[in-house]
């Protein structure tokens, strides 16, 4: 993956735009007398904060019930820059991961993935993001490895849908694509998740440090491993 940043510095490109706007959007939300949040994240000594797209951790956050009855120049304005803001990021992954695979970049394959991708944004301002506290030993433990192996086989999920598959194809190659090497993905979606959350912490410039360096990370990560699911399929295929 290194090897590949090192070949191609331009894959770095697009989600280095990316976090200059999201950069300038928490500054927007801030001055902006909208309610804004804090991520709950920011609250917590040690969180691994990590999306199924690839994307930094924002400083601020701004929830659906911000909108409910604002005079409408205000309601274009708020819904304009969070449209943006999940528009550039879902252009920046598509276009990273496409050129990091070396996959050909169709119409239909970025609108499936900037219409996913606007979908968990919706739901994650509407409901907050997920997070995990279970009081019991055991069941956080169930709980832990539950949602450990959903990560692990929805991870490659977004690659697919860039490369170009259906929803439904790109949901079934995602499950069986970490067959025999969960640890190694259970290991990189940690350490991304970390690297954003730890990065996001840097006072003014951290949504800007999340998506530069650890987006670009993660969409060079998943175009390595499509590379490997697809010989490993074209491998088998030449054996049968």
């Amino acid at each position: 993956m290194s090897a590949r940043l090192r070949r191609d510095p331009g894959l770095v490109v697009p989600f280095t735009i990316a976090g200059l706007l999201v950069a300038l959007a928490d500054r927007l939300r801030r001055w902006d007398p909208l309610p804004v949040a804090t991520p709950d994240s920011f609250t917590r000594t040690v969180s691994v904060q990590q999306s199924v797209f690839p994307q930094g951790t924002p400083r601020t956050v701004r929830h659906v019930g911000a909108f409910v009855d604002l005079r409408l120049p205000y309601l274009l304005g708020a819904v304009a820059l969070e449209s943006l803001v999940v528009l550039v990021i879902g252009l920046a992954g598509w276009m990273t991961i496409t050129r990091a695979f070396g996959a050909e970049r169709r119409l239909e394959s970025a609108a499936r993935y900037l219409g996913l991708l606007s979908v968990v944004a919706l739901l994650s301002r509407s409901f907050g993001s997920p997070s995990l506290e279970v009081g019991s030993l055991v069941l956080g433990a169930l709980a832990i490895i539950t949602v450990a192996l959903v990560g692990i086989h929805l991870f490659l999920f977004p690659g697919f849908l860039a490369a170009g598959e259906s929803f439904a194809t790109a949901l079934r190659k995602s499950f069986l694509a970490p067959r025999g090497r969960r640890w190694p993905v259970f290991w990189l979606i940690g350490l991304l998740g970390l690297a954003s959350w730890g990065l996001a912490q840097v006072p003014v410039a951290g949504g800007f440090l999340s998506t530069a360096v650890v987006a670009p990370v993660h969409a060079v990560s998943l175009a390595v491993l499509l590379d490997g699911a697809e010989s490993k399929r074209a491998a088998g295929q030449h054996s049968d």
